[in-house]
């Protein structure tokens, strides 16, 4: 599914649009424009295709025959890289802004996996792009502080101490799927154990060329949403109970 980047907001009308995310080929083309002494190696998937390609470019860069690896979470995936002295994190806020109850926690691990790279050199640094500072300077070094807070974020609203179920629908036809949705949410609520917590758009509207819609339910028990959603199935609904993907 793809569209035209709009020239205008959709929602305010102002034509003063600026994409603000950097793929990893132009943060690679920027940086050897800054630093054109140093050698730039780009680590995605785009060009890490391989395992054969993963560990080629994991020795040139432990020889020192790289001096700068740019790429996506690849990075911080259990690789080991030696005398790294800096890691520089960009985009933080886009995963910590994620819709998904568990973003913090996500974004957070990320970070402490990035860092923990740097970390073993001595004298390294980390930099991190955000316009949450205060987020990341209280918890990257107590992360037991953060899952007590976390816990009670949790605590009225998410697993482990609600159980969640997102019924998803989708279809060619965009109607067809909303109406499905219109549908089984009438049903859904008759049933005054549950909370219906949406009924939207999914955040990826289309996908392999169907429109796609949500239901998102929560309650204090799995039983309660299953009589719920067995009750009230239609056409088209597909059931994930405990969902882990939001998108």
């Amino acid at each position: 599914f793809t569209q035209a980047i709009p020239q205008v907001c959709p929602e305010c009308h102002s034509p003063h649009l600026v994409s603000s995310r950097l793929g990893t080929a132009e943060a690679v083309k920027n940086i050897q424009a800054f630093l054109p002494e140093a050698r730039v190696e780009q680590f995605d998937r785009d060009t890490i295709t391989t395992a054969n390609k993963l560990q080629k470019a994991l020795k040139r860069f432990n020889d020192r025959e790289s001096d700068i690896l740019v790429g996506t979470q690849m990075l911080s995936k259990g690789h080991d890289y030696h005398d790294v002295t800096l890691a520089v994190v960009l985009g933080m806020d886009n995963m910590l802004n994620m819709g998904d109850y568990r973003a913090r926690e996500k974004a957070l691990s990320s970070l402490i996996q990035v860092a923990g790279r740097s970390g073993r050199a001595k004298d390294a640094k980390v930099i991190v792009q955000t316009f949450n500072e205060e987020f990341f300077k209280r918890y990257i070094g107590s992360y037991e502080e953060f899952l007590e807070d976390e816990k009670l974020f949790r605590e009225e609203l998410y697993p482990p101490f609600k159980k969640l179920c997102r019924i998803l629908f989708a279809h060619k036809n965009g109607i067809k799927a909303q109406e499905a949705m219109r549908v089984m949410q009438e049903k859904l609520s008759r049933f005054k154990n549950i909370e219906i917590v949406g009924a939207k758009k999914c955040a990826i509207e289309k996908v392999a060329n169907k429109y796609r819609f949500e239901i998102l339910l929560r309650s204090d028990k799995s039983t309660d949403i299953i009589k719920a959603v067995r009750s009230s199935m239609v056409p088209l609904a597909e059931v994930d109970m405990d969902p882990i993907e939001f998108s």
